[in-house]
């Protein structure tokens, strides 16, 4: 690797660890962070990140911020779109400004328009390279995802006792999950544009599927509750407890509610007796949501992994076990089996506090 490569990537690497928080906040628009670069010194003069539901482009934001552009490099997580004009045009005011380089991180994640901002920035004279970058790349692998298969990108998290139980069987249990876990999974549900969960999980464990987190408790993804053909408890706090992320339950044709004002009842289609979970995640797809996260009882698990609908899993390790009051994580054997014959592969694993999670990855 060249001495220039290097310095690229390390900027890249910058840029990412900045547009990272802000994921689950920026509506259909994936983040991006632009980083205005003095080449002669290499010195960051200014910074743009993509603002809260997408209502500002990262970099106009850096090119306002700065002193001069004149001969700057801009790095980019992801290239400018290319089909912008006028005010809000990128590709202009990069030009206009004097930038002389531009090093992206990832293209475009719609194929047909992929690389098509380089190729006009190089037309303006502008001197392009792009670097494929692992981490800018994960900025926008839900909305490539959605691009390419149709669907948004799907997080599962399940989590797993000593006695490869997921969970309790019934309400009134004591919470599996230690702080740092806890803390861990909030941070999840930020960075997600929508949450999933069975009815009858959410019931079990009361979980009103917020982020807790201060300074991030604004981020209010769409909460999906699957319901089926299943009798709602409508006393929990999930249905009660107003707050500004929005509810959507999915239910079958028909099937009486008794839910506040103000929470969504879509109706889809059965599957061999279950909610099709395509038609959920079409549902979505057509909100254009990016990024989903399956907080999963064994048979939700079971239905997404049988279905090939998940990217990413999460298995959460607790060191206690269950007991007979609990539920199977795998309807038949280990639910590490279960995994293996599905063809993850474990990517990474770290410590909770007492507690650890092992992030698995499709084959």
């Amino acid at each position: 690797m060249s001495e220039q490569a290097a310095i690229d990537l390390g900027w890249l690497d910058v840029a990412a660890r900045l547009a990272t928080p802000m994921l689950g906040a920026t509506g259909a628009t994936p983040p991006v962070c632009a980083l205005l670069v003095d080449p002669e010194n290499d010195r960051l003069l200014s910074q743009g990140v993509t603002p809260f539901r997408g209502v500002g482009v990262a970099e106009l934001l850096a090119l306002a911020d700065a002193p001069a552009a004149d001969g700057t490099t801009l790095y980019l997580t992801a290239e400018p779109v290319p089909d912008v004009t006028g005010p809000a045009s990128a590709i202009d005011a990069i030009v206009n400004a004097g930038v002389s380089r531009v090093v992206a991180g990832a293209l475009d994640a719609d194929p047909a328009r992929a690389g098509e901002g380089l190729r006009r920035l190089a037309e303006l004279g502008i001197d392009v390279h792009y670097l494929a970058h692992e981490r800018s790349a994960l900025l926008h692998e839900g909305a490539r995802s959605r691009q390419l298969r149709g669907r948004p990108h799907v997080t599962l998290k399940i989590t797993l006792s000593a006695d490869d139980m997921v969970g309790h069987g019934a309400p009134g249990g004591h919470d599996l999950l230690g702080v740092e876990a806890l803390r861990w999974l909030d941070r999840e549900r930020a960075a997600a544009d929508a949450i999933i969960s069975g009815a009858a999980r959410a019931e079990i464990e009361n979980a009103d599927l917020l982020t807790h987190l201060p300074g991030l408790d604004r981020r209010g993804a769409l909460r999906v509750i699957l319901a089926g053909q299943r009798d709602l408890n409508t006393g929990i706090d999930l249905f009660n407890v107003v707050s500004g992320a929005p509810i959507l339950v999915v239910t079958t044709a028909g099937r009486p509610s008794a839910l506040r004002p103000g929470i969504e009842v879509a109706e889809i289609e059965q599957r061999r007796g279950h909610l099709d979970l395509r038609q959920v995640l079409d549902l979505l797809t057509a909100r254009q949501i990016n990024r989903v996260l399956v907080e999963a009882g064994a048979r939700l698990a079971e239905s997404f992994i049988a279905g090939e609908m998940v990217d990413r899993l999460h298995v959460v390790d607790i060191p206690g076990l269950v007991g007979r009051s609990g539920v199977r994580a795998a309807l038949l054997g280990r639910f590490q089996d279960r995994i293996a014959a599905a063809r993850f592969s474990e990517v990474d694993r770290r410590l909770l506090g007492e507690d650890k999670v092992r992030t698995f990855e499709r084959l």
